[in-house]
């Protein structure tokens, strides 16, 4: 099994700036930090954190160390792909010290912890909302399937292969889910699917295969299915996700705000 902090959308920003002009990413992300590492003994040992994009909001090598030193605060493991705010050569050049980040082309990779194979996947489309699954990846996922034997695994990406609802966001959603769907049918097991992008938590399936996205760090978008909602975001909530990826483990939300209250016998 392996045990993985789920952290997605960060949206780090260069010192001084507000993402929008009115949120303080930077703020919410020590906050944010400063809570898991407050948790970490009950939320007990982690094997790796999984980032799944959207690290920057602006791109900027500032925002990147920004990010990352507050990502080393937790001490563990990490494994990060871009989203669709990133820009795939600073990101690069910025987390070019861990071993998965290739030096240069996609930001794809297959990483093996215990009895886990985690493979994640670069859908950045520069300059675009929606992500794609392009040839290469699906070919590098193909071969990692193939490779897997009797591990367990897990796919991550940015972009979620569903549909949320939320229509501003589902029209930059993945344009082609099914071609991830083909590539993961040819296993012989179930994969779970991890994402983000969605700033909340939505389950589904891909064909067999489950389908979660992590709420983010520093904002959500409200459960709005009307044709005419709004575009924007709120403040809250936010969070991270724990999962264990042993047979019997769970995903589950881990939130960065909220009131314990008494604790009752």
């Amino acid at each position: 099994m392996a045990r993985l902090l789920h952290i997605s959308d960060l949206h780090a920003v260069a010192r001084g700036q507000l993402v929008s002009g009115r949120l303080d990413t930077g703020h919410l992300l020590h906050e944010a930090i400063t809570t898991l590492c407050a948790r970490m003994d009950a939320i007990g040992p982690v094997d790796a954190v999984l980032v799944t994009g959207d690290i920057s909001d602006d791109g900027s090598a500032e925002s990147y160390a920004i990010a990352q030193r507050e990502l080393e605060r937790l001490g563990e493991r990490l494994l990060v792909i871009p989203g669709n705010h990133d820009c795939r050569e600073t990101l690069r050049l910025a987390f070019s010290d861990l071993p998965e980040i290739a030096p240069r082309g996609l930001i794809d990779w297959v990483s093996d912890i215990g009895d886990t194979r985690i493979v994640g996947l670069d859908t950045l489309i520069e300059g675009q909302g929606g992500g794609t699954l392009r040839d290469e990846s699906r070919a590098l996922l193909s071969e990692a399937l193939t490779g897997a034997g009797g591990l367990q695994v897990v796919v991550a990406l940015h972009h979620p292969p569903l549909r949320t609802g939320i229509r501003f966001m589902d029209a930059i959603g993945l344009a082609n889910p099914d071609a991830l769907r083909d590539v993961l049918d040819r296993h012989g097991a179930p994969v779970r699917v991890l994402a983000g992008h969605v700033h909340g938590v939505y389950h589904g399936l891909l064909g067999r295969h489950p389908v979660v996205t992590a709420p983010a760090c520093c904002s959500a978008f409200a459960f709005d299915r009307r044709a005419d909602a709004p575009a924007g975001f709120m403040t809250g909530p936010t969070g991270c996700g724990l999962i264990d990826t042993a047979p019997g483990g769970v995903w589950t939300e881990l939130p960065f705000e909220y009131d314990e209250g008494p604790f009752i016998f």
